[in-house]
């Protein structure tokens, strides 16, 4: 894949732009998009389809291992800080390959992304129990 955002920092962790989280969901159209966020946060604004899993809650460990850790994942925040960290913890709890969107969600709505924002039909505590 081109234009990603930055050196890989390992095998594991790549950040990439929105263009490309585009085209890592048609490619897997079923790649969960984690936000990392508070549960406010996520509440004001999120990205379509994206589940929340607030990695500075002390459950987040337990919860992030409810995915699938051989399959990608997406992950971010607002601005790249927090994710960069969740997918540092990630990658130590054996997830194999995790995209960090660059920029985070700021960098989602410069590219004029949509965001959606409220309750979602995700209810992200089933999934990640």
């Amino acid at each position: 894949m081109t234009g990603l955002a930055g050196a890989l920092q390992d095998s594991t962790i790549m950040r990439v732009w929105p263009k490309e989280i585009d085209s890592l969901k048609r490619l897997d159209p079923n790649i969960p998009v984690v936000d990392v966020r508070t549960e406010l946060e996520y509440r004001t604004s999120h990205i379509f389809r994206s589940i929340n899993c607030d990695a500075s809650a002390p459950d987040f460990d337990r919860r992030i291992q409810q995915l699938n850790k051989q399959t990608p994942v997406i992950v971010y925040d607002m601005s790249s800080t927090v994710s960069l960290q969740a997918a540092d913890k990630m990658k130590e709890l054996g997830f194999v390959r995790i995209y960090e969107l660059a920029g985070g969600i700021y960098s989602w709505a410069r590219d004029g992304k949509t965001l959606v924002s409220g309750e979602t039909g995700i209810d992200s505590n089933l999934i990640l129990k």
